[in-house]
């Protein structure tokens, strides 16, 4: 890839989609510059920061539409290799960690579908996974396939290989808006004036299309859809559960640093920031009526991020408008598991000018060609 040395790329957004996507453009030889207006990594409402982190290519993708199940089960295959590099690169752990995860039932619920990689196991299985579940849970699905990240370890880690890949952080640097010129982006607007770069790729979440909106570019619609959480601690050397555990209410992801996350709700209230105290009062309170122990434990944090949701619910990949611009969104509930293929597809279609053969089902694309 020698004649995409010298390509300059503007990256919008310090998620883990734009973090990814700014990492493997860099090892492409690329000069990136990564923006946020935020701190870096994004913290205070982005949909990173605020993760549980699950890793779940069947459980979340029960009834999933065929292209974005091949598409989790591509990402799930590609995150044990992606996490390696990472880590080898960063000289940090990510938290990726491979021990499946349960979904139980109590009394005479039934635990969902078991469909393909799953199986329904009784009480006396669940409790030799997972000893601390209370006496109400009387089946689970197991699913020994899925996984977990720290998204937080994860970010601040795509942090640390991004500037050994020697891309530009700019930090807490708003770009107002995306700069075309005679049918092609050239550029973003900040505060410091225009830069220009040959290509940009907008990875800013929920915001993203407020910025196209404002820049006079077409594109799809996202929105907001507010997720809240809440954490426990515990020590780590003791930990209530070691693995992912779902219910019908709740989901439980103990993390090796001791944080026991609680996720999480789903609001569409566009951005309000505020938490409903009443709502994570009935997680935490679900959690615990999974895992007992939870009860005796400190509250550690509650928090919300806002997930990026596309008009159709599916990611927002590849070129939409005039040439020279990347959408990498669109991924609501699954950016952490989406990761190393997002990352890739975005990578490619600024260096290739199209998708990888996985990703093509969400080229962004989809909408403006539905508008004409």
């Amino acid at each position: 890839m020698t004649h995409f040395e010298k390509l300059s790329v503007a990256v919008i957004g310090a998620g883990v989609a734009g973090l990814g996507a700014a990492w493997r453009l860099a090892q492409s030889g690329c000069a990136v510059t990564l923006f946020d207006s935020a701190p870096i990594p994004a913290q205070s409402g982005a949909a990173t920061w605020a993760s549980g982190g699950m890793l779940c290519a069947r459980l979340e993708m029960t009834g999933a539409p065929p292209p974005l199940a091949a598409f989790a089960l591509g990402a799930r295959a590609a995150w044990p290799a992606f996490a390696a590099e990472l880590e080898r690169v960063a000289a940090i752990s990510c938290g990726f960690t491979e021990r499946g995860a349960l979904h139980v039932a109590f009394g005479r619920e039934r635990a969902g579908t078991a469909g393909p990689g799953v199986e329904r196991i009784d009480r006396a299985a669940a409790l030799r996974l997972e000893p601390g579940l209370a006496d109400e849970v009387t089946e689970a699905l197991w699913t020994a396939g899925e996984a977990h990240v720290d998204p937080r370890w994860l970010a601040l880690a795509l942090v640390r290989a991004c500037r050994s890949a020697g891309v530009t952080l700019a930090a807490e640097t708003r770009v107002n808006r995306i700069v075309e010129q005679q049918g092609r982006v050239s550029g973003v607007l900040t505060a410091s004036g225009v830069q220009g770069f040959d290509h940009v790729v907008l990875a800013a979440g929920a915001w993203s299309a407020g910025l196209l909106k404002v820049s006079n570019l077409p594109g799809p619609g996202v929105r907001p859809v507010k997720g809240e959480m809440v954490s426990f601690a515990a020590d780590p050397r003791a930990m209530p559960a070691s693995r992912l555990i779902w219910s019908d209410d709740c989901y439980i992801i103990p993390h090796a640093d001791g944080r026991v996350l609680i996720g999480a709700t789903q609001i569409e209230s566009g951005f309000d920031a505020s938490l409903d105290q009443g709502r994570i009062d009935a997680l935490r309170d679900a959690a615990i009526r999974v895992l007992p122990a939870l009860g005796s434990l400190a509250e550690l944090e509650r928090f919300a991020g806002f997930r990026p949701a596309s008009d159709d619910g599916l990611p927002l990949l590849g070129g939409v408008g005039p040439d020279g611009l990347t959408l990498a969104g669109g991924q609501f509930r699954n950016g952490i598991l989406f990761a190393p293929l997002v990352a890739d597809a975005a990578a490619q279609h600024v260096l290739q000018g199209r998708l990888p053969e996985i990703a093509r089902p969400f080229a962004a694309g989809r909408f403006t060609e539905i508008a004409a």
